[in-house]
């Protein structure tokens, strides 16, 4: 079974990809890339117990020595879709 079969990826995005013409060309490929690291912001969202904030700075400190030029650490969510410990 193909990785990318209609029942596990969905029929339209299938046909889609089916159909799509793939290149090497180096005129397709972009010149660079960029990492976001947002673990701080999302991943810590599923622990279940409170992480204090010094530890929370911590690993943003830690993220940050190894280069990551954007780390997102926090937002704004309605208490409805992310319960608020």
């Amino acid at each position: 079974m193909s990785l990318f079969a209609p029942s596990t990826f969905g029929r339209r995005a299938y046909r889609h990809l089916s159909r799509r013409n793939f290149t090497s060309s180096t005129r397709a490929l972009a010149d660079h890339v960029r990492i976001v690291e947002v673990g701080p912001r999302d991943g810590l969202q599923n622990e279940k117990q409170s992480i204090p904030a010094e530890t929370k700075i911590e690993l943003i400190r830690r993220l940050a020595r190894t280069g990551l030029d954007t780390i997102e650490a926090g937002s704004f969510v309605a208490p409805k879709w992310v319960p608020q410990r």
